[in-house]
């Protein structure tokens, strides 16, 4: 049980409060304090006990304070337990404190007319109780736990995507951790040719204006090699022979069909004999065979000079045109072209190298083995031909004919082979362009297999464990989530379900509203939430409230403030109801009456009354000094304990103490007795006014309670004269009915005395009356105290 309030200090109204007498708390506990004076304050400081939240206490600091906060409660036990406020907190826990004022009304129910997420939240963790809490803090633990394991593998996945570069994002995270090591071999290589592939994408659009080898062209010089080569071995010998042998053929096959043997012979000899002798320029010259004379006009010899005339002459004519030929034939210009061809191959094939791949050979130009060698070969050619020009008859060597032939079908052969070579590499350039990737697919493969390279760095090994161990860690949090979320939906299913019946049971049976609740269920946390929250359903006379403004029966509309405090205390009791622990509980209500009609007032003072007899301890603090006293009311001394909040308005400062409350409830008409015969014992002339105010207020009470009967039935202003005098003309019986004249005239001295202005009637006639009030004596004074009491104890 709370056993004391030893101090409080820069509280509230709580300036420099120090516990001084017997003010140890009870099992019930009855503190009474106007509004303003510190109640809430002090309810504030148990609530920040409980809770172990000193920004409770600390949010009420006083204002112009001096000295540091500072609070201390003890604890009934064996020895007491101090509980002292620190600047961390409260020194010891103090469980099972369970309150109900404004702010869990605020807090838990409604905020105005607002009922949100928060009030859900908080009326959860107050209906589940102490074993729902624990859950709930399992899984806030959980939750909290989870925070900083996502958090931690946040900071490693960002160490890994800082450490490992090369465009790893969270996304690639599980991939990168799932790379095996078989994958990192050979992985240089690999990267080698990836990055030739980027450098290949980034100068794609340079590549495309590229342009491909070119061939070249066999060298075509026109020259009749074989005509020419025969002519340069032609004698007019040849001419000669070649001339008889046509013209004689016929002849030497008639000499052979008779009996001639190797007519051609004869005819060669024969006619070479004639030539010789055409020669010496002989005059006759006769057949060397047969001896006759042979002339000009032999027909054969005619035709033989024809023959051998023409051919000779078309000999001369075929050097000509050999000749022509050859000049003809540019043969610089062929080496130029093909030189330049080859420049511009090689100019190509330095662009295309930093390019291609390393496999791709370019070709090898060795067209012409020596230029000065060819051209010098090509000179003696042309040389030789017209040396045969200048001297058709003798034959030349031909021998610069068949180097120069054989030199350009050499060229022809290195050039054929060259552009097998070029065919070759402009399939490989095709086919280069043709697997150039986006500059952005093939930065992601560079990209990716940079990645695995570095996945089994040492470093970064010792990241992915790490990262691995703690993702597992996440994994078993959420398991265990899981299970706690399933535990906590069964312990509050059973709660919930006694709650809405208990809820009902006093909005119904003891409030006698007209309000109900309906489907209260366990609402789990989601999403980042850590906090359960309790969902119902609010219905008056059977039609559903709602909390959206400007909707029919909404609560602005539908719910007082009486109802709204008669509700919250329905789930306060409820809870109280169910709660298996609720002898040990000690609750502290603040002024439990706010917005209560009397109905309600009368209905919670017998549920207090009740659960006195069920908790541990009881406190209410409240400004209503009856509701305290009804409360306390045939409760022993030993149980119970009156305090009252004291103001010092001079100081702005509170404090508690010791409260009679018989004497606070006490109605003037017994105070005002009590307080004359305080006055006999102990006369105080300078209060003269006071106490003849006190024997009016007595008397006029006294004939209301005595002849209520009679008085209700006066008409008019009723005052204390008039009421004498109404009692006077009826036959009203006095317990001295003998002395009834006496009686009536004390009355109406009475009245003439202490009479004022404000009551009415007439200014007394003080001579006639025989006593002065303003110059009254306190013997006389005194005689009228005790015909006062005379009256009421015996008279009347």
């Amino acid at each position: 049980m709370i056993n004391k309030v030893e101090r409080l200090t820069s509280i509230g109204k709580f300036r420099n409060y120090t516990a001084a007498g017997q003010i140890n708390f009870q099992k019930l506990t009855l503190i009474y304090g106007n509004n303003g004076g510190g109640k809430t304050t002090l309810t504030s400081v148990f609530r920040s006990l409980t809770t172990n939240k000193p920004e409770i206490v600390r949010s009420r600091i006083s204002t112009n304070h001096i000295a540091a906060q500072a609070a201390q409660i003890t604890q009934t036990g064996t020895p007491n337990t101090f509980h002292t406020l620190r600047a961390a907190g409260w020194t010891t826990p103090f469980d099972n404190i369970e309150i109900f004022d404004i702010h869990f009304v605020n807090d838990n129910i409604y905020s105005g007319f607002d009922f949100n997420d928060e009030h859900k939240k908080q009326l959860h963790q107050f209906v589940i109780g102490a074993q729902g809490i624990a859950i709930q803090n399992q899984i806030e633990q959980n939750k909290a736990a989870k925070v900083i394991s996502k958090q931690s593998i946040t900071n490693i996945e960002q160490q890994l995507i800082q450490q490992v570069g090369n465009s790893l994002t969270a996304d690639l995270i599980t991939s990168f951790l799932a790379i095996p090591v078989t994958q990192s071999s050979g992985i240089d290589q690999q990267i080698t040719a990836a990055e030739a592939a980027l450098a290949s994408a980034n100068a794609n659009t340079i590549i495309q204006t590229l342009q491909q080898l070119t061939a070249l062209t066999r060298i075509i010089s026109g020259i009749d090699f074989t005509s020419l080569i025969t002519d340069l071995q032609t004698t007019s010998q040849a001419i000669q022979n070649a001339a008889l042998e046509t013209l004689f053929s016929n002849h030497c096959q008639d000499l052979t069909d008779n009996g001639l043997d190797g007519p051609e012979n004869w005819l060669q000899r024969g006619f070479a004999y004639v030539e010789r002798k055409q020669a010496a320029n002989e005059p006759t010259i006769s057949c060397p065979f047969c001896m006759q004379t042979i002339d000009g006009n032999v027909e054969i010899l005619n035709a033989y000079i024809t023959k051998f005339n023409a051919d000779f002459n078309a000999l001369v004519l075929r050097l000509q045109s050999h000749l022509t030929s050859l000049q003809n034939f540019n043969l610089d210009a062929a080496i130029q072209a093909i030189n330049n061809i080859n420049q511009t191959n090689t100019g190509r094939v330095t662009l295309w190298a930093t390019h291609l791949p390393n496999t791709v050979h370019p070709p090898i130009f060795n067209i012409i083995a020596d230029e000065t060698v060819l051209r010098a070969e090509f000179q003696r050619l042309i040389d030789s031909l017209q040396q045969k020009i200048q001297n058709p008859t003798v034959a030349v060597a031909t021998a610069t004919a068949t180097v120069f032939l054989s030199s350009g079908q050499t060229i022809n052969t290195n050039i054929e082979s060259y552009n097998q070579s070029i065919t070759t590499y402009n399939a490989a350039i095709t086919t280069f362009r043709a697997g150039i990737q986006t500059a952005a697919n093939a930065q992601l493969a560079v990209d990716r297999l940079k990645r695995i390279k570095k996945r089994y760095e040492t470093p970064i090994v010792t990241l992915c464990t790490q990262l691995s161990a703690e993702k597992q860690t996440l994994r078993g949090l959420e398991t265990a989530y899981t299970a706690l979320s399933q535990q906590q939906q069964t312990t509050a299913a059973t709660f919930f379900n006694s709650y809405q019946t208990r809820i009902n049971h006093y909005l119904g049976n003891v409030f006698k509203t007209l309000f109900r609740i309906e489907d209260v269920v366990h609402v789990a946390p989601a999403g980042r939430a850590t906090q359960s929250k309790i969902a119902y359903k609010l219905t008056i006379d059977g039609k559903d409230i709602s909390f959206v403004p400007n909707q029919p029966f909404n609560a602005k509309e539908c719910l007082s403030e009486g109802d709204k405090s008669t509700i919250a205390l329905a789930f306060f009791l409820s809870k109280l109801d169910i709660d298996p622990n609720r002898q040990d509980k000690i609750l502290i209500f603040d002024d439990p009456l706010s917005s209560l009609d009397t109905n309600r007032r009368t209905y919670t003072i017998g549920i207090i009354r009740t659960l006195f007899q069920q908790l541990k301890q009881v406190v209410v603090l409240s400004h209503n000094e009856y509701f305290l006293h009804e409360i306390g009311k045939d409760i022993g001394a030993t149980l119970k304990c009156t305090l009252r909040i004291k103001e010092d308005f001079v100081a702005k400062a509170s404090k508690l103490e010791l409260c009679d409350l018989e004497e606070l409830v006490k109605i003037e008409y017994f105070k005002h007795i009590e307080a004359l015969e305080a006055f006999r014992s102990n006369p105080n002339h300078a209060i003269k006014d006071t106490v003849l105010g006190w024997l009016r207020n007595v008397l006029e009470a006294h004939l209301r309670f005595k002849f209520y009967k009679e008085v209700r039935t006066m008409t008019g202003i009723q005052t204390f004269g008039r009421l004498i005098t109404f009692l006077d003309t009826l036959p009203v019986v006095f317990r001295d009915n003998a002395n009834r004249t006496t009686i009536i005239s004390t009355l109406h001295l009475i009245n003439g005395v202490s009479w004022k202005p404000h009551h009415g009637d007439p200014t007394p006639d003080y001579t006639m009356l025989g006593i002065n009030p303003n110059t009254i004596t306190e013997p006389e004074l005194d005689n009228l105290i005790q015909d006062t009491l005379n009256l009421i104890e015996v008279q009347l």
